[in-house]
């Protein structure tokens, strides 16, 4: 995997409890850590909402600015400078008003530009401390995980998901309208827009997780029996018939649903009515009954086969952003992690509360930029960007 993008400064200004903080990436790996509270997931956030509204926490942009902050919002930020192959990008993250709501506003290289733009340069994939109970979560954050995978290698699959959901919108839009039989042929052309999005979906998720459960077998002998699949009823016919057919079946479904999702006021057959499972075959049973302990191994077991497909994949720029994981990880698996990492050539943001682990390795103090923040010596560089 050729990759080289590196965000090489990072500047906050009165974001979140940062009233000033800069940060230059000496490695690949960069683990930021300190006391809880001291801010280290709000770093790991900044970074996150370069290509998505919400970040890695989905946040409201109004939480972002300081309850302290009283001064006009030109006076917080979240600055970057972006070495992508061998071309430097200045990327600035700001807020303005617009009625009585705050929108995100982007500029690359001092132009105004959308998010858009920066998401065809750079992809993100993260890992949140909910993830590690991923298997207790709803089947949307389930679904949604294996799609931040997907898009993080693929943007044309991104941009049908969108797509996908803005059709399912559109056709809902007709639907709330009394008199929506009055435009059957312009519902028979949205539902014919979303079967075709929608079966390229779940088929791409499809070949995706094929090649997980292909890795899972070898990454080692706690995962060689793991088998993951999705179970809605979609990706079921879709498996024991042709596309054509499926093709034609959905489409009669989304006709004969038009009355009973006019009423409920969403899309009650979909591509999305779906959910990830994951299997034993050895031991017969769905993993979301083993121990909570085993749960989150096998999550990690995840990232590790998603790695090996980075491996040998045409990925496109990406940076990983791993938020407190560690915590429930033993050593082995800390190391192999981020071996794995390291041999994929990808800049990663680690968050900790100690990372003490990092000086029981020589190895680990060789790759890796150790910074704390929570160190009341620890000082803001005195350099613009």
């Amino acid at each position: 995997m050729n990759n080289s993008v590196r965000i090489t400064n990072l500047k906050l200004k009165n974001y979140r409890n940062h009233k000033e903080l800069i940060i230059i990436p000496k490695k690949n790996i960069i683990v930021i850590y300190g006391k809880n509270g001291s801010g280290k997931t709000n770093i790991l956030e900044s970074i996150s909402l370069l290509n998505s509204n919400g970040g890695l926490r989905n946040a409201n942009l109004e939480d972002l600015i300081p309850e302290n902050h009283f001064g006009p919002l030109e006076l917080f930020g979240a600055n970057f400078q972006i070495k992508l192959d061998s071309d430097i990008y200045s990327v600035g993250l700001g807020l303005k008003k617009r009625g009585e709501n705050l929108i995100k506003i982007t500029n690359i290289d001092s132009m105004r530009t959308n998010t858009s733009n920066l998401n065809n340069k750079i992809s993100f994939f993260w890992v949140v401390p909910r993830m590690s109970h991923l298997l207790q979560n709803t089947p949307s954050e389930r679904r949604g995980f294996i799609d931040m995978m997907i898009g993080s290698v693929d943007k044309s699959y991104s941009e049908r998901l969108q797509e996908y959901r803005k059709l399912k919108k559109e056709r809902l839009k007709i639907l709330k309208n009394k008199n929506f039989k009055n435009h059957e042929k312009w519902l028979d052309i949205i539902e014919q827009k979303i079967c075709s999005s929608g079966l390229v979906i779940c088929d791409s998720r499809r070949t995706f997780l094929k090649s997980l459960n292909n890795r899972l077998k070898v990454i080692n002998n706690k995962t060689e029996s793991l088998i993951l699949e999705l179970n809605g009823t979609l990706d079921k016919v879709l498996r024991e018939n042709p596309a054509l057919f499926v093709e034609e079946y959905f489409t009669k479904k989304l006709k004969e649903n038009r009355f009973k999702d006019s009423i409920s006021g969403r899309t009650n057959f979909s591509a999305n009515k779906t959910d990830l499972v994951i299997y034993d075959v050895k031991k017969r049973k769905e993993v979301k009954n083993f121990s909570t302990g085993e749960q989150k191994l096998i999550i990690i077991s995840i990232i590790l086969s998603f790695i090996e497909f980075l491996k040998n994949s045409k990925t496109e720029k990406l940076i990983f952003l791993l938020d407190d994981i560690f915590s429930y990880l033993d050593s082995n698996y800390i190391s192999r992690l981020l071996q794995e990492l390291s041999q994929l050539n990808i800049q990663t943001w680690i968050t900790d509360v100690r990372a003490d682990w990092i000086s029981d390795s020589p190895m680990l103090k060789n790759m890796i930029h150790k910074i704390n923040i929570g160190d009341k010596h620890f000082k803001v560089p005195d350099i613009k960007i």
